[in-house]
């Protein structure tokens, strides 16, 4: 049985200086060349199915680091991802893409 779940990866990276900028871009790149989603900025999710696929994502992942700057990995649940909502000054609401019902599963 497949249990899906989120994997998060959070950056911060410095920008400032020419290499740095072009590290960053590249890693961004990777991320979204390899089906991750923005979901804020610096923080980017993908779907996985199972731990022992998270750790394959986090082996890719090592390999493609900056020399500088900091990056962290979180895994929540599907279920724990849908109770997410968005909180801001002009505005409250549930996202209805993340709600668990949306889910298809192959």
């Amino acid at each position: 049985m497949f249990r899906v779940m989120r994997m998060f990866v959070m950056f911060d990276l410095p920008t400032e200086t020419l290499e740095d900028k072009r590290n960053y871009r590249r890693f961004r790149k990777y991320l979204i060349t390899n089906g991750y989603i923005m979901f804020q900025f610096s923080i980017y999710t993908k779907i996985i199915l199972n731990h022992s696929a998270m750790n394959q994502h986090k082996t890719k992942l090592l390999k493609k680091l900056p020399p500088k700057g900091k990056v962290d990995i979180m895994l929540v649940t599907e279920k724990q991802f849908a109770a997410i909502d968005s909180i801001g000054n002009d505005f409250v609401s549930s996202n209805p893409l993340s709600k668990l019902e949306r889910l298809i599963e192959l």
